[in-house]
């Protein structure tokens, strides 16, 4: 109560009479119901009323007195302040519940034995009278209201019924006999109520309100309507939901804190009754779904009359009956679970759990626990709890983590009391013996939950291992789910590095055991696994695109040993029929899914798939939503066809799901009959499918579903779409390519005329309707073309079955879409069949006798032209529309008369110009079609794919009879090119094929008019260029009109600024974007120009800048797109073709772009020196080439394999067979501009080419060796340059002829000598192979047998032979091939220039180009440079790699500092030789200086990191702190300007040594030998504070990678690992941030141990200070 009321009534009870306290009631009774002006004047009066009304009851000693005066003065301000629509003040409100509260559990615990106890009838309803019938006391009488009304919102309230709340309340109340819900059940009447409840409300809002009668009462608090205190007459009185609870609640907190002393409350047990009631209902309401109602609930009134409980004694509240609110608790909060998972309301299962923990689990003031409900022993408490553990809320995680943790600690502390006859549950068992084992399990379980939702890998990694550790643990037992359950938490990760190591790790799963488990939780593959792997960005690779990824891999391995791990074939088949569901209705990506099925296909056959499986295999490959690239269904299609002869279930199968799966298997995809695919479904076909393994049974099946087909009436007929019908014939035609076939699938007659019998008879029957003939048609057209395509050397598909009415099949046709009395049939679909029949018959059908064919031509040649002369005034829809299909016969007529050599048609000029000038008219039938746009591109495609085929038969017949009277070309052409120009990109390629054609004849042809041809062809392709589906038709089609020998071999087109070029260049600059375009024209040029007659000569010569550029040619295709074609095309090639390619450019199957190279490469390979036209070229393309080489734009990116490296190495290839063509008046000009390019050149992949070219060159022309002895006589000279001119001297000594050798051997040596003495390693080694491969050369030649009397040569010789380091030297050069074996002259083949060199400097497989692509394009071989030498396949074309990493150590004592780091560097991973000349470009000076100066004896190691500003920031640093070295991933990176506008030149003077990050274990551990501590930057949990840590004077410091850190496995080989102490929120820093604070400090330490030293021994106190 307020804190004035105690004085009040004390002030009351001491100087007012009872008369006095009745009035002053009476008084404020009536002041705060009728006449108090406001809420503050209404809180006043109550204030001073209850201390009065107190007062007054305490000088009552008559119990029922008592009770009459509550009744008097305290109900009817119950029953007017609870009111439901009362507008009192919260204040007065709550001041007025604590007071009845107060007095409820005083008159509850009053001795009312006697029952004719009463409190008087009050005007409660405020009508002014007294109700008749008398109540019981105060507080049973506001129970039973209070309670009542809770029942009543519970019975009508939609928030409730969803759980029955009245009956749960029954059902747990009706076994305990008690006597108070009996009681309130007979005073509370709920229908009553309830309707009497709906009454008030309709009262309320008046008599033309409509309440919905799911409009909620409890999440209503106010009404915007008053109902006055001090009315007259009201009804039936509903009282506020959170009032009754409040009051309630706060009875219950009295019961509890009342003074046991009181003789009054001297019976208190009996208040149990009335508390197992409250306690039924307010477990009741819980699924309420007002969250401040059930806030109350589980905050306030469950938690209070559970204390109540608590405080009574074992006598009064027995076991059995606190067990039994645990039961009811649990029971309500199992239903509540069970609840749909839509339903919100399941969510709070997890709160509920945790708040009421210790309902369940009890323990008292001894410490001694009293489990009133064990739920340890129940599966459904688990299931709860790893439901939460799963959830994706934070919240609900947090308590169930919170639910398990409380478990383990109850089982831990007390597992003495443990029931040991009890079974546990699979979820979770304990053992008095083995406690601490359990507890420590359930310690790392925990650990391993919260440690896989960090956010950074490297702290997660280090403990997947112990994943599996935690299920074989055989020591106690854990149920699988909850390993599976750690999965589920980590697959939850929101960082995708983290999530996907995890999913790394799941897939490296060996343990059979472990995987079946995996399997057998097939919500959490299906439900959690696989939604995770579902994300197309985990497989992409930057250079390979996401077909070619170790993840997909590492899936596909991971699904097939997950597969064969299951334990029982049973559960196989259906983990693999779930599977396949899975992937075709639930995965999104094509990626995984292609992943998945390849990891399956090699699983061990076994049956699993029913009919439902092809159903959704069919789904799958025929309409998934997300394979849209065609490849991607072609390579599905693929894998789907082994999976299904694999795990195909026969006694569940249908003939007609075989069918219907092999016909989708086989769509878009059709398969020959000599292949393996072919093969294999024949085989399962005929041993799987058919009863008795006889293929027989098969063809009678199908047998009958053809003569279904057939066997449907015209009147069924008209019903079924053309579209449909195609699919049934299809099914039926592609079914049956496996069924008629011998064992070597070769098509056999019988089988097929005995199959389709009914088909050819219908087909002759005069009495089919023209329906059912187009129905027959369909499948007819369909046998074709899968017979077509299935069966190579099938002579004639109408012979095969028997059919031989061909001309009455024709003649129906010609009856339906050329009559010449009656309206042709327009519709698409019907005049696409009638053409591809038309067309079967008369241009691929060999049975037909050739008069036969020449009549049918003749026939309708003429229907069609007269249907087409045909015109009237207004246009006839039906005439106009039927032109289109005239044009596409009269097409397929000229086809087929120039196939078979048809004399009989017309070719003149009169026809030429109605083909030309036929038009179509709009009509409204016609837009009611199609779009009338759609229809003239359509027309004018059809129109002019015509005239094509009337120009091509035209040309054939002039052939054959020369004085036949051709028609006017130019006439044709002019109308073609102004179709042209008004052409849509739908019909434009038909035009331009017909351009083409025209071109093709001999005619004079104007320049102008060509130009203007093809500038309108280049505009509609640049309006077009994106269009995927139109613009490579065009393409082809311009290459194909323009490209042509007829317009090749004239001058005037071929000039400069003519057509010609104008498209071949347009076609360049394309070419770099589209695919296959490039390729074309070079195919074209070649099959002209490789003529080599005059007038090709003289064509070729004006295209040497276009043929520099096909040289050079080959972009990099780097788009996803392209990188997926590309990993398909692999795929989808078989196994020889694959192995063929490999090793070679070949292998992109998906372009051809290295064709064009090789086109060009072998029209320059076989030029004749003799032919002045061809020697010009030569030295045309390579002023060009070498013009390229020095304009610098191939300079800007030194790094190999990007597009400007590929291009010198193309162009150097190119110039090894063009340096041939050099005459000897240019030589010198040639052999110094060569020479030249080799000053700026450091990649050794591209300088060897040079060096080889040189070489011959010199051996060509001696007379210009000079050139290259002066140049050896440069002191001051890059050491790449040196190592270059030493090289070209390897083979000189070898290859020049006698005399030139022996004047070479006279001036070698005295050039050799002083690069002997280079202080670069490099160098010293090089010169070295050159002294070694010239002397011996000079001996064994014996042309100078002199030069080892002089005494100078003489001793060095015999010191070089004798001197340690040279003879180890010679050995190991002698063991590499391009420094020994390579042979300049007999290595000059095809192979070793496009092919081997390659390989011998590591350049990427795409671009070799292995000989047998020369050979394709011309397999005649040219003795200057064959395509390879065979004599030389013996000689080890692939270089070994030389280790002279013992030699270097050595050599660092007379070595500079630079030159020993560089070869450290380089012999470190054991790369070749020359690619040290990228490194050792220094001054002398510099490494003059870095001898001279000490370092500390640091080791910094950045191989992991990546970023280019992180790494140059840290050589900056470590070159100011004196660091030894810094290791980084590569070394090139250095030359970057992002790096040197960082590292400010401290790159010049920081030794740096190259170490990949697959390498950096072996090197930590080299060091670890030499003596050095090996420390990391990272944070663990023995990391050592920086600061507090102290440097061992050899260290080397391992810096992690930009956001994951050190990786699990390098952590373990360190010593030691450091951490910064950090004070801010932010977690970590930037890692050359970090790097260099710990390079400070190791610098810090080591300047204050070297002053400590030196001071020690002066005397004096080190400087603390760096």
């Amino acid at each position: 109560m307020d804190f004035a009321s105690a004085p009040l009534q004390a002030l009351f009870s001491q100087n007012a009479e009872p008369d006095q306290l009745v009035k002053f009631l009476t008084q404020l009774e009536k002041r705060y119901r009728e006449t108090a002006q406001d809420e503050k004047d209404r809180f006043g009066a109550l204030q001073i009323m209850l201390p009065a009304l107190k007062a007054h009851l305490i000088r009552v000693a008559n119990d029922n007195e008592r009770e009459k005066i509550l009744g008097t003065y305290l109900q009817p301000l119950v029953m007017t302040s609870f009111r439901h629509d009362s507008m009192i003040a919260t204040e007065s409100v709550s001041l007025l519940s604590d007071a009845v509260a107060y007095w409820m559990a005083r008159s509850i615990l009053r001795d009312n034995n006697n029952k004719e106890d009463t409190f008087a009838a009050t005007d409660d309803d405020g009508d002014g009278d007294s109700d008749d019938e008398q109540q019981e006391g105060f507080g049973r009488y506001n129970l039973v209201l209070l309670l009542g009304q809770l029942l009543m919102i519970m019975e009508t309230e939609p928030d409730f019924v969803d759980l029955h709340p009245i009956g749960f309340i029954h059902a747990c109340l009706e076994d305990q006999e008690n006597e108070e819900w009996k009681l309130l059940q007979t005073s509370v009447t709920l229908k009553r109520r309830s309707a009497a409840a709906m009454t008030t409300v309709l009262d309320h809002h008046g008599d033309d309100t409509m309440i919905d009668d799911n409009s909620s009462m409890i999440s209503s608090t106010t009404f915007n309507t008053t109902t006055s205190l001090g009315s007259s007459k009201s009804t039936t009185t509903i009282l506020d939901l959170e009032c009754c609870i409040d009051v309630i609640n706060r009875y219950v907190l009295e019961l509890t804190s009342v003074d046991k002393e009181e003789e009054l409350l001297k019976h208190e047990e009996e208040g149990y009754g009335w508390m197992d009631v409250i306690m039924a209902i307010a477990v009741a309401m819980l699924p309420c779904t007002d969250a401040p109602i059930r806030t109350k609930l589980t905050n306030e009134l469950i938690p209070n009359v559970f204390r109540w409980q608590q405080q009574q004694s074992y006598e009064s509240v027995s076991l059995e009956k606190r067990k039994h609110w645990a039961e009811m608790l649990w029971k309500r909060t199992r239903q509540i679970f069970n609840l749909p998972a839509t339903n919100l309301l399941r969510s709070e299962t997890y709160g509920l759990i945790a708040r009421f923990f210790e309902l369940y689990f009890v323990v008292n003031e001894q410490d001694e626990p009293m489990v009133y409900l064990d739920l340890r022993y129940d599966e459904n408490f688990f299931k709860i709890v790893q439901s939460g553990l799963r959830s994706n809320d934070n919240l609900y995680r947090k308590y169930s983590s919170y639910i398990l943790k409380r478990i383990i600690d109850f089982t831990s502390k007390y597992h003495y009391r443990l029931q040991n006859n009890r079974p546990w549950t699979k979820y979770f068992e304990w053992s008095q013996e083995k406690s601490e084992l359990y507890s420590t399990q359930w310690a790392d379980w925990f650990l391993l939950y919260e440690i896989v939702h960090e956010t950074v890998i490297h702290l997660v990694e280090p403990v997947l291992p112990r994943l599996e550790i935690l299920l074989t643990n055989t020591d106690i037992n854990m149920d699988p789910s909850w390993w599976i359950l750690l999965f589920y938490r980590g697959f939850a990760n929101d960082m995708a590095s983290v999530k996907k190591g995890i999913l790394e790790y799941v897939f490296g799963l060996q343990n059979p055991l472990s995987l079946n488990l995996l399997a057998s939780h097939s919500d959490f593959i299906f439900g959690t696994l696989l939604k995770s792997i579902d994300i197309i960005s985990m497989y992409s690779v930057p250079t390979q695109g996401t077909l070619v990824s170790p993840f997909g891999e590492k899936l596909k391995d991971f699904m097939h040993r997950l597969v064969q791990a299951i334990d029982t074939q049973e559960h196989k088949a259906q983990f693999l029929s779930q599977l396949l569901h899975h992937i075709a209705h639930v995965l999104n990506g094509y990626v995984p899914i292609l992943y998945i099925m390849e990891g399956i296909v090699d699983i061990s056959g076994l049956p699993a798939w029913g009919s439902d499986e092809l159903r959704t295999m069919r789904f799958l490959v025929d309409r998934h939503r997300n394979f849209h690239v065609a490849k991607t269904r072609l390579y599905l299609r693929k894998l789907g066809v082994k999976s299904v002869i694999k795990f195909s279930n026969p006694k569940l199968l249908s003939f007609s799901d075989v069918a219907k799966t092999v016909s989708s298997l086989i769509n878009e995809n059709p398969i020959k009959a000599n292949t393996q695919a072919y093969k294999d479904i024949r085989i399962w076909l005929e041993q799987d499918i058919s009863k008795d393994k006889n293929i027989e049974n098969l063809l009678v099946s199908l047998k009958e579903r053809v003569e279904a087909y057939i066997s449907t009436t015209a009147s069924d007929e008209e019903d079924i779409p053309l579209s449909l019908l195609r699919n049934q014939a299809n099914v039926l035609a592609r079914m049956s390519v496996f069924l008629i076939t011998n064992g070597e699938g070769k098509p056999q007659k019988k089988q097929a005329s005995q199959l389709f019998d009914t088909l050819v008879k219908k087909l002759a029957s005069n009495s089919s309707s023209s329906t059912l003939i187009n129905r027959l048609l369909v499948l007819v057209d369909s046998l074709w073309n899968v017979y077509a395509d299935c069966f190579e050397g099938c002579d004639d598909f109408a012979d095969l079955i028997g059919l031989e009415n061909i001309e009455q099949i024709l003649k129906g046709m010609d009856d339906q879409w050329i009559n010449l009395e009656k309206d042709n049939i327009t519709e698409d679909l019907l005049v696409d069949l009638f053409v591809s029949v038309t067309k079967h018959i008369l241009v691929q059908s060999t049975n037909l006798e050739k008069s036969t064919r020449e009549r049918l031509l003749k026939k309708k040649h003429d229907r069609c032209l007269e249907l087409l002369r045909k015109t009237n005034s207004p246009p006839v829809p039906n005439q106009e529309m039927a032109r289109e299909g005239h044009l596409r016969l009269l097409s397929v007529v000229y086809e087929a008369g120039r196939q078979h050599s048809c004399f009989e048609l017309s070719h003149d000029e009169s026809t030429a110009q109605l083909l030309c000038q036929v038009i179509t008219k709009k009509t409204s039938e016609a837009l009611q079609v199609r779009k009338w746009g759609d229809t003239i591109s359509a027309f004018i495609g059809c129109k002019w794919e015509c005239v094509q085929q009337f120009v091509k038969y035209t040309s054939m017949v002039l052939k054959s009879q020369p004085d036949a009277e051709p028609f006017n070309p130019e006439f044709i052409f002019e109308s073609a090119v102004e179709e042209l120009e008004c052409a849509s990109e739908l019909c434009a390629a038909a035009v331009m094929n017909s351009v083409g054609t025209l071109l093709s004849l001999k005619w004079p042809k104007s320049v102008d008019l060509i130009q203007k041809a093809v500038d309108y062809t280049i505009e509609l392709i640049k309006e077009n260029f994106t269009q995927s589906k139109t613009s490579p038709p065009m393409m082809r089609a311009i290459v194909d009109m323009i490209l042509q020998p007829e317009l090749l071999a004239d001058e005037a087109l071929n000039q400069p600024d003519g057509p010609i070029k104008k498209v071949l260049n347009y076609i360049l600059e394309i070419g770099e974007l589209k695919p296959f375009v490039v390729t074309q024209c070079a195919t074209l040029l070649h099959g002209f120009w490789s003529q080599h007659t005059k007038v090709s000569d003289r064509s070729m010569l004006h295209y040497a800048p276009e043929i520099a550029k096909f040289l050079t040619y080959g972009p990099l295709r780097d788009r996803e797109d392209q990188k997926l074609e590309a990993a398909l095309a692999i795929k989808l090639q078989d196994s020889e073709a694959v192995r063929d390619a490999e090793n070679s450019v070949a292998l992109n199957f998906n372009q051809n772009d290295y064709m064009a190279r090789v086109y060009m490469n072998d029209l320059i390979l076989r030029l004749d020196e003799k032919n002045e036209l061809h020697v010009q070229l030569a030295e045309e393309l390579m002023d060009i080439l070498l013009d390229k080489l020095a304009d610098g734009s191939l300079d800007g990116n030194q790094f190999p394999f990007t597009i400007e490296h590929r291009t010198k190495i193309r162009i150097w290839c190119s110039m090894m067979l063009l340096h041939r063509y050099i005459q000897k008046q240019k030589a010198e000009y040639y052999i110094k501009r060569i020479w030249e390019s080799l000053r700026g050149e450091t990649a050794i992949s591209v300088r060897c080419y040079t060096e080889w070219i040189l070489a011959r060159l010199f051996r060509q022309f001696p007379d210009q060796l000079p050139i290259l002895y002066t140049a050896m006589e440069e002191p001051d000279v890059s050491p790449h340059y040196v190592v270059s001119y030493l090289t070209v001297t390897f083979s000189l000594g070898d290859i020049l002829d006698d005399t030139s050798a022996k004047d070479h051997f006279e001036e070698i040596f005295s050039k050799i000598i002083p690069w002997l003495t280079s202080n670069n390693f490099t160098v010293r080694l090089y010169s070295f192979c050159s002294w070694f491969r010239n002397l011996n050369a000079c001996r064994s030649r014996q042309l100078n047998k002199d030069i080892e009397k002089n005494r100078i040569m003489a001793s060095l010789i015999k010191f070089m032979d004798q001197y340690v380091d040279t003879i180890k030297f010679t050995e190991k050069i002698k063991s590499n091939f391009y420094m020994t074996e390579f042979d300049p002259l007999a290595d000059y083949n095809l192979e070793f220039i496009f092919r081997q060199i390659l390989s011998i400097f590591d350049v990427l497989e795409n671009e070799k180009i292995a000989s047998r692509a020369f050979m394709k394009v011309n397999p005649r071989p040219v003795e200057a440079c064959p395509i390879f030498n065979p004599e030389r396949r013996n000689i080890r074309s692939i270089a070994d790699s030389i280790n002279l990493q013992q030699d270097v150590e050595e050599d660092k004592k007379e070595s500079f500092s630079e030159g020993a780091n560089n070869n450290e560097d380089v012999y470190q991973k054991k790369i070749m030789p020359w690619e040290m000349m990228l490194e050792t470009d220094v001054e002398l000076t510099k490494d003059l200086v870095k001898a001279k100066r000490r370092r500390n004896d640091l080791i910094v190691v950045a191989s992991l990191i990546d970023r280019i500003p992180n790494i140059a920031g840290l050589c900056r640093t470590c070159e100011i702190f004196n660091a030894s070295l810094l290791v980084v991933n590569n070394i090139k990176l250095k030359e970057e300007v992002n790096f040197t506008s960082i590292s400010v030149a401290s790159e010049r003077w920081m030794p740096m040594q190259e170490v990949g990050e697959e390498d950096v274990p072996e090197f930590l551990e080299s060091k670890k030998q030499e003596g050095y501590v090996l420390c990391g930057l990272e944070q663990t949990t023995t990391s050592a504070t920086l600061g507090e840590f102290e440097f061992p004077d050899r260290c080397v410091l391992l810096l992690g990678k930009e956001r994951q850190g050190i990786p699990a496995n390098l952590l373990q080989m360190l010593d030691q690992t450091i951490e910064i102490p950090q004070q801010g929120i932010t977690r970590s820093l930037n890692v050359h941030v970090s790097g260099a604070i710990c390079i400070y400090e190791f610098a810090k330490q080591m300047q204050w141990k070297h002053a400590t030293t030196t001071n020690n021994a002066s005397g004096s106190s080190p400087s603390p200070a760096v």
